[in-house]
């Protein structure tokens, strides 16, 4: 499962929706200082309050393992919340854990009225194949949409959608591709755990399914209808998409026999139907190692290109008290000491980290 939105009846805490208001004020501010206060601590996370409510809802929190959309308090009958939980997360627990997190969040957020339900839920599966995927035909698709299109990147075919916009939609694409971009390596140990030599190309089939598109079944509440997650994904392949093999004695594409690498896809389910564990997931958004320090390097090195500079200690010690000597230079008339501008920095950065305020 890649992606899951419930979706929370019941009514806000009046307390607390006068302090999102008040954190969704900061987050307008063009002061860093008022903008670095536009979070709220719950629990034991730490949310970033964006400053703009989404569609119907006034208010947004999010960190790395939810994006709660929130009714304020006069919303009527419109849902308390609606809660994405993030793949990561996802990913590492399994569904009926993130569910249960994401309750008990909400339980103290509000009155809650019925247990959450499911307004979205993705589901997928990643495998490598000797078959060229992206030179079969639009004819060897049996499918329900009508709708399929092809994506492509310098030159080569990265991937193929079905039906999108639609109640039901779905996916086929190079993830490994995607990857790259999205940086999401948490996968790449699943996939090891499974025989991946770290080269070969994965592709992923992945389904998207509205709460309007899901089985009658699926429309109680989300932590009670996980079961039914398997008949749906064979439903998905059986019936709703199919890979299949052309005939040439019948004209009839519904009676094709069906792709032996599509069996395969459509019995996973029932072959692996809980994912491996991952390590701890953290809440905050924190950048990488290889973001910091490859960019920040960059300053440093023209740095002592310039100054004829080869020792990397004299050139830290140099770089600094350049550094100092810039911002306090009078004729540049900054308006602030170098280490208060640096501290007001960090805090708009921690702001958006997930990370508690830094002290003042």
């Amino acid at each position: 499962m890649d992606s899951l939105y419930l979706s929370f009846q019941g009514g806000i805490d009046p307390d607390l929706a006068i302090c999102l208001q008040e954190c969704k004020l900061k987050a307008q501010s063009i002061n860093e200082h008022t903008l670095s206060l536009a979070g709220i601590g719950i629990d034991d996370h730490q949310f970033m309050v964006l400053p703009r409510g989404r569609g119907r809802f006034a208010f947004v929190l999010e960190d790395n393992w939810f994006s709660i959309q929130l009714s304020n308090a006069s919303a009527g009958l419109m849902p308390l919340a609606m809660v994405q939980v993030r793949s990561e997360y996802l990913t590492a627990v399994g569904p009926a854990e993130a569910i249960a997190t994401a309750s008990r969040l909400l339980e103290g957020m509000g009155t809650l009225t019925a247990p959450p339900k499911i307004s979205r839920i993705d589901l997928f599966a990643d495998f490598c194949t000797d078959h060229d995927l992206a030179a079969l035909p639009g004819s060897h698709w049996v499918k329900r949409s009508k709708k399929r299109s092809i994506h492509e990147e310098a030159d080569q075919v990265t991937g193929i959608s079905f039906g999108a916009g639609n109640e039901v939609s779905a996916r086929l694409y190079d993830k490994t591709r995607e990857l790259l971009k999205s940086g999401k390596d948490y996968m790449r140990p699943l996939w090891a755990a499974e025989s991946w030599d770290g080269q070969e190309q994965v592709w992923r089939m992945e389904f998207q399914v509205r709460r309007e598109g899901l089985p009658v079944e699926m429309h109680g509440a989300a932590g009670e209808v996980l079961e039914c997650c398997g008949p749906l994904w064979r439903y998905l392949c059986d019936d709703w998409l199919r890979l299949a093999v052309p005939s040439d004695s019948d004209e009839t594409r519904s009676r094709w026999p069906t792709h032996p690498l599509w069996e395969d896809l459509s019995r996973l389910w029932d072959i692996d139907p809980e994912a491996a564990p991952l390590t701890r997931v953290p809440k905050a958004r924190l950048p990488s190692d290889d973001r910091l320090f490859r960019h920040g390097i960059s300053g440093l090195s023209s740095f002592m290109a310039r100054e004829g500079i080869t020792e990397l200690d004299e050139g830290l010690g140099e770089f600094l008290h350049a550094l100092e000597a810039y911002y306090d230079n009078p004729a540049k008339q900054f308006p602030e000491t170098l280490e208060a501008y640096v501290r007001r920095k960090a805090k708009v950065k921690a702001r958006r980290y997930n990370l508690r305020r830094i002290r003042p």
